[in-house]
């Protein structure tokens, strides 16, 4: 960046936090003016690391300017022409990143290429993306970059800008869904509190502290900070005002997914995987990270309004009768949300607890497995083949449970099922009539319309969404426990 560009930015950047009203917003606000869609890219290490520390004097600035028009055109053109090639850097950086689904780290590989990168020739930001994708922590990571484009970054002082920046700003990369509230990006918000620093301030929910400059919460303004958050706009909203939450049970029935709470009577804490807690530390100061075993967390709970992958959410038609429609819409959530494979289950949430009562009641179909079980299924919802069927037969909408032999659904085998069916016949004279069953000698499957099947497979592929042609299926069906209707207009 040319020092004209440089300086240009430091008095707007100097004027910025000189007032009070702007200064909260100064990193959304310069970039706003400078690029609008580009993050930090307009803003060199050095600088923001400066500026951290620093009283400012207000320089004489027109208010007038604070637009991106008006600023670039208050640059000549090889200025603006230079701001341009780094926006389209910028990009080009975020897009390699986006492809090496490194989305979260894309503020990280800015901010170390502008500060960096002034003398390297010949860039390209897929090469330096995959730099990312391998290395495994931070330091790897500096000393990688360094060995590949021959700098001498100081990794120490790196992560002191870099952690300030982040602190600043709220990384928008972090979220995966940010139209809705959920329990994967609520995880993803206290990661970024951790790695960015934030302290412990009472009633405090993200916001930055005047006093000490940098993002607070306490235990429950974590949480409700994102619920808060606006992503559009990046502001707190002023709602909701409290938490409510759904209140679980014990951490032996607790589902081994981000973004659930925990908490210990007093204290909340987000769940981020891996065995992993973040949480506001009243004791410590800070935003801290630490093993669900290390504290005394007791229970577990989902937060009101907030969308969790073990959540059954589908629809049903008709909630007063169990009918095909609603069969097919309950095996897409299954096969969408990653539904696991677990001999004699049907539709719970896996635990321990469970998973030894289905060890002690199967044997070698599940205990052959245990270990893989463990790994892939532990805290995730599981079916077997005719489970995935009967879960739906036995779901309460109204209390969200599985009740075994409720709805008329009788608890029997694949080849119970078939046999008790009036309506069947051969896979060759199947009909295109959504909601129907497939199966084989001890295995059964829903047909879902349009030569396509989701059936629970087995162990080591769980719940799977397959073609109907080229499997083994022998017959078709009509499942007697429930009603068929063609479609909503045979309803009404």
């Amino acid at each position: 960046m040319s020092a004209a560009v440089c300086t240009a930015l430091k008095k707007v950047i100097a004027f910025i936090l000189s007032d009070k009203e702007l200064r909260g917003k100064a990193i959304v606000a310069v970039c706003s003016i400078i690029v609008g869609l580009l993050g930090l890219m307009c803003l060199p290490a050095i600088v923001l690391l400066s500026l951290s520390n620093m009283d400012f004097e207000p320089p004489e600035i027109d208010r007038n300017m604070f637009n991106e028009a008006a600023y670039l055109s208050s640059l000549d053109s090889s200025q603006q022409a230079e701001l341009m090639n780094l926006q389209a850097r910028g990009q080009a950086i975020e897009n390699a990143m986006t492809a090496e689904n490194m989305g979260l780290q894309t503020i990280k590989a800015q901010l170390i290429y502008l500060s960096h990168f002034e003398n390297v020739q010949d860039f390209n930001a897929q090469s330096y993306a995959k730099i990312f994708a391998k290395s495994g922590n931070d330091k790897t990571l500096i000393d990688d970059i360094n060995s590949a484009y021959d700098l001498q970054i100081d990794y120490n002082e790196f992560m002191k800008s870099y952690t300030w920046v982040m602190n600043t700003t709220l990384n928008s990369y972090m979220f995966e869904n940010p139209e809705t509230k959920n329990g994967a990006d609520l995880a993803a918000w206290a990661e970024n509190a951790y790695i960015s620093g934030w302290g412990y301030k009472e009633n405090a929910v993200g916001e930055r502290d005047e006093e000490s400059r940098i993002r607070c919460a306490d235990s429950a303004g974590l949480i409700l900070g994102y619920l808060r958050y606006d992503t559009e706009q990046k502001i707190f909203n002023s709602e909701p005002s409290n938490l409510n939450f759904n209140s679980k049970g014990g951490l032996d029935t607790m589902p081994n997914e981000a973004g659930v709470i925990l908490s210990d009577g007093e204290n909340y804490g987000v769940y981020v995987g891996n065995g992993e807690v973040i949480f506001a530390s009243e004791s410590s100061g800070y935003v801290t990270r630490d093993k669900v075993s290390n504290g005394t967390w007791n229970a577990w709970s989902s937060v009101h309004g907030t969308a969790y992958n073990t959540d059954i959410k589908f629809d049903e038609y008709d909630k007063s009768k169990k009918n095909n429609l609603g069969l097919v819409q309950w095996a897409i959530q299954a096969h969408n949300n990653g539904w696991g494979y677990v001999y004699g289950t049907y539709g719970n949430v896996l635990n321990e607890n469970s998973l030894q009562d289905r060890a002690s009641v199967f044997g070698c179909e599940v205990t052959d497995y245990m270990d893989f079980i463990r790994e892939n299924w532990l805290g995730k919802r599981t079916a077997d083949c005719v489970g995935l069927i009967k879960g739906y037969g036995w779901y309460d909408s109204k209390t969200s449970e599985i009740v075994v032999g409720s709805n008329g659904m009788m608890d029997v085998g694949a080849n119970g099922m078939f046999e008790n069916a009036s309506v069947k016949g051969t896979i060759d004279t199947i009909p295109e009539v959504p909601g129907l069953a497939v199966w084989s000698d001890g295995h059964i499957g829903i047909y879902i319309g349009n030569g396509e099947v989701i059936e629970a497979m087995n162990t080591l592929r769980g719940v799977t969404r397959t073609k109907l042609a080229g499997r083994e299926w022998t017959h078709w069906l009509q499942i007697p426990y429930i009603s068929y209707v063609e479609d909503m207009e045979d309803k009404k």
